[in-house]
């Protein structure tokens, strides 16, 4: 009787680190399988079948696995009503390494693959280097929809204006992994991505991941990305965050750049941080992913201002010092990177009351104006100025 009870009690202890594990390596794998034979890896956390319910997808960069995403993992963990997305793509972590051409088709597969086996419309996509090509492709060219975080993102500009020398130059580079002296050269590249500030633990995270890679997987990978049939010049108007390191050889141009492909991004840019950006500065990370998760409606994909709760649409973005959107505020409270007004969060609740009979229009039943106001007492305490 005492071994069946220390069984049962085992038993419960397991289940709840099942329920709530304390890393993202504990958490349960799943699997989708890709044209009848490739096996994906993924995990969810927070798995939730409300309608309401907001995805966050994760893809890795190359050369790594899910396991880069742990400190996002660890912030998003608690999160009321919302469910994070954790996918291995083919050939890396713990999904299938056939001997196939790994393009950016067949890896946008997969995340489409994933999502729409549970049941997942629209997502906020938050891709690492190859993973933010993944990422755009898959809102570019499947029924999924959403916004995009694109942390240190790669890209090949091919619009028209590319010199004989850029072109020559990104094909050495997709042709890099292809030679004898494959293993020296991904260490090569791996220590390349640090910068001067990079923590020894992540430079041997990567250093411990990324040569692990099968050279096949690698070289098909970096082949296949510089084909210019995946680099539509198309733009994504959603709002979207751009945040790159100096570090990773940036051009003078790269804002602007961005700002084609993304007419609404917030832009930012790192002058010491290494490749890693989402683990070598997960607070400031976090906290800005947190801000964009908890003000996305996961239909319609309205933002809200974070000073005065107007849903916030494209052509009303407030602007940065440097004239970039910014997606926390609306214009009217928010430009050139300065509050258009000092005032308190009462003066501003008491401003805003004002547009009660405006805000009526959109409901099916009607607020007083002390209703609204109670109501924007209980919402505002929230909103990131007034935390």
């Amino acid at each position: 009787m005492k071994r069946i009870c220390v069984i049962f009690f085992g038993m419960i202890l397991l289940a709840g680190c099942w329920e709530d594990p304390q890393s993202l390596s504990r958490l349960r794998d799943r699997y989708v399988t890709l044209d009848d034979s490739i096996r994906v890896h993924y995990k969810i956390a927070n798995r939730s079948k409300d309608p309401d319910v907001k995805t966050v997808c994760f893809v890795h960069g190359f050369g790594c696995d899910m396991n880069t995403w742990e400190k996002q993992y660890a912030a998003l963990r608690h999160e009321e009503g919302v469910q994070s997305v954790f996918i291995d793509l083919p050939g890396y972590g713990l999904s299938d390494k056939p001997h196939v051409d790994y393009t950016m088709e067949l890896f946008s597969a997969a995340v489409d693959k994933v999502l729409t086996e549970n049941r997942i419309e629209s997502a906020l996509f938050v891709g690492h280097s190859l993973g933010t090509a993944v990422c755009r492709y898959t809102l570019l060219t499947t029924s999924h929809h959403g916004t995009l975080v694109d942390v240190d993102g790669v890209y090949c500009f091919y619009d028209g204006s590319e010199t004989p020398a850029y072109v020559n130059e990104v094909n050495a580079f997709g042709h890099a992994f292809d030679g004898e002296d494959y293993e020296e050269v991904v260490r090569g590249f791996v220590a390349s991505l640090s910068g001067k500030d990079t923590p020894q633990e992540i430079t041997d995270y990567a250093m411990s991941v990324m040569p692990r890679t099968p050279q096949y997987v690698a070289s098909s990978t970096m082949q296949n990305l510089v084909d210019p049939r995946w680099w539509s010049q198309r733009q994504i108007t959603q709002p979207v965050w751009v945040i790159c390191t100096r570090n990773s050889g940036l051009e003078p141009d790269n804002k602007e750049r961005m700002l084609r492909l993304y007419p609404h991004a917030e832009y930012t840019e790192l002058t010491t941080c290494g490749h890693f950006i989402h683990m070598e500065k997960p607070e400031i990370f976090n906290e800005k992913l947190k801000s964009l998760i908890h003000f996305i409606d996961p239909k319609n994909e309205f933002t809200f201002c974070q000073s005065c709760g107007m849903p916030l649409q494209q052509e009303i973005l407030g602007s940065n010092a440097d004239g970039s959107g910014n997606l926390d505020y609306c214009k009217f409270c928010y430009k050139n990177g300065e509050f258009t007004v000092d005032c308190t969060m009462d003066e501003m609740i008491e401003f805003c009351a004002q547009f009660v009979d405006v805000v009526n229009e959109t409901l099916p039943k009607p607020l007083t104006r002390e209703e609204y106001i109670a109501q924007m007492k209980t919402y505002f305490p929230k909103l990131k100025r007034w935390k």
